[in-house]
């Protein structure tokens, strides 16, 4: 009579764990396998923007975030300058991934402060800096331009002055402390490991452009520097290439200047040790200004 009863509780055990097993099995058939994943957010592109007036033409550039934007500042630039027979580049792209910063609606009214300067000179904003590049005639004329962009410096965009007052020359700054100035607030960048350069790299050789183009020519060496990692021969090729590069850019917009690209690789350290903020001080780029050929 026990082994009877014994064998019924198997029983019972082998069916409840029977059931149990399908209802496992079940819910691996019927629930869908490929439950859709929470979707990353879109890594936000910042815009930018870069007016620059030069013989005749004024050639705008940058990316915007929508076309109405970019017609906005279109119409706007074509009333100011199409009397004075400028001719209007468009160079603008739309990227949907941008998300429309403020300062964005203030670009048309900043516009007109191109024709309040003289030679090459230009307007860009970059991440958070607004960079005004140009020779103004007098004082009063830097103070008109100065409040004419101060909405966008109530946006929270930081001004970097670049604008030169006309003056004798001996009262400018010599050619290589400007350019020493610019490349310590803005490091010429690279893709990693390659000589090609980044937006940013660009945009600051942008920068240093009006500051070349407004100056008396002279021979300048552009030296490329790496850190000490990798095979000697190979960072000495990889800084020649990109000293390169910074020559062939420069070249391409308008500098007239004589330029010779030298690769010193990891010879001429500026700072020694392995931290992330020495590595980056000894991959650059520098601009040495050697005589003026006339």
């Amino acid at each position: 009579m026990l082994a009877i009863e014994w064998l019924m509780r198997m029983e019972r055990r082998t069916i409840l764990g029977g059931g149990v097993f399908a209802l496992a099995l079940l819910a691996l058939v019927c629930i869908p396998r490929h439950l859709p994943l929470s979707a990353s957010p879109p890594v936000p592109v910042p815009a930018n923007f870069h007016a620059r007036l030069e013989q005749g033409t004024l050639m705008l550039r940058g990316s915007l975030p929508d076309a109405g934007a970019r017609d906005r500042i279109l119409e706007r630039a074509r009333a100011v300058f199409g009397p004075a027979q400028v001719r209007v580049l468009d160079q603008l792209t739309i990227d949907g991934r941008i998300a429309a910063p403020s300062w964005v609606n203030h670009l048309p009214a900043v516009l007109p402060v191109l024709e309040q300067m003289q030679g090459v000179r230009s307007v860009m904003i970059d991440g958070r800096f607004l960079v005004l590049n140009g020779v103004v005639p007098s004082e009063q004329a830097k103070a008109s331009v100065l409040r004419t962009v101060s909405p966008l410096r109530s946006l929270g965009l930081e001004l970097e002055d670049h604008m030169t007052v006309a003056a004798p020359a001996a009262a400018t700054p010599s050619l290589q402390a400007r350019l020493n100035d610019l490349l310590a607030r803005s490091q010429i960048e690279f893709d990693s490991n390659q000589a090609s350069l980044t937006p940013r790299g660009r945009a600051a050789l942008d920068r240093l452009i009006p500051v070349l183009t407004q100056t008396p020519q002279t021979s300048i060496e552009i030296g490329g520097h790496t850190d000490g990692f990798g095979a000697p021969d190979y960072n000495k090729d990889l800084s020649r290439r990109r000293a390169e590069a910074v020559r062939d850019y420069l070249t391409a917009h308008g500098v007239s200047h004589e330029l010779t690209a030298v690769g010193y690789g990891a010879s001429k350290p500026l700072a020694t040790g392995v931290s992330r903020a020495a590595l980056q001080r000894n991959r650059r780029i520098e601009l040495r200004v050697l005589e003026t050929t006339r």
